[in-house]
């Protein structure tokens, strides 16, 4: 009554690892880039109306950040890129702490920083190359 799973059946299990694998990058990318946008939503707000902002916008940034950049970068510069982010988020984090609240400078740092670092990898994305198809010779 019981079958045998057949040989066929079965995945491999480096298969099954490297499709876990892909969701929970593909979950690193969504939730760092959720935080990300909150958190630079609520910094916008902060630096155009004039209202202040405590410390815990720029938490939620530099620690989207560094999940954004977990899930994205592959290359060997990635925890350069991690240390460097979370460098200056503690940074920035025990200066606000120690006044108080950010200042303008704080606020439009990240805010403008963030429009040009997407700016900037926006236009200069390098486009695929065009193939055109030639028709085979008869």
């Amino acid at each position: 009554m019981d079958q045998a799973p057949k040989p066929d059946d079965r995945r491999p299990e480096e298969e099954e690892e490297g499709e876990s694998e892909r969701h929970v990058v593909a979950l690193q990318k969504f939730i760092g880039f959720v935080m990300m946008v909150l958190a630079w939503l609520q910094l916008l707000v902060a630096v155009s109306s004039g209202s202040e902002a405590d410390h815990l916008p720029f938490i939620l940034y530099f620690i989207g950040l560094v999940v954004f950049v977990n899930g994205v970068v592959t290359a060997w510069y990635k925890y350069w890129i991690m240390g460097a982010a979370s460098l200056t988020g503690l940074t920035l984090v025990y200066h606000i702490k120690s006044i108080g609240s950010a200042m303008r400078w704080e606020k439009g740092l990240v805010v403008y920083g963030t429009i040009l670092v997407v700016a900037i990898f926006m236009f200069s994305a390098h486009k695929p190359a065009r193939r055109i198809r030639t028709p085979p010779d008869a």
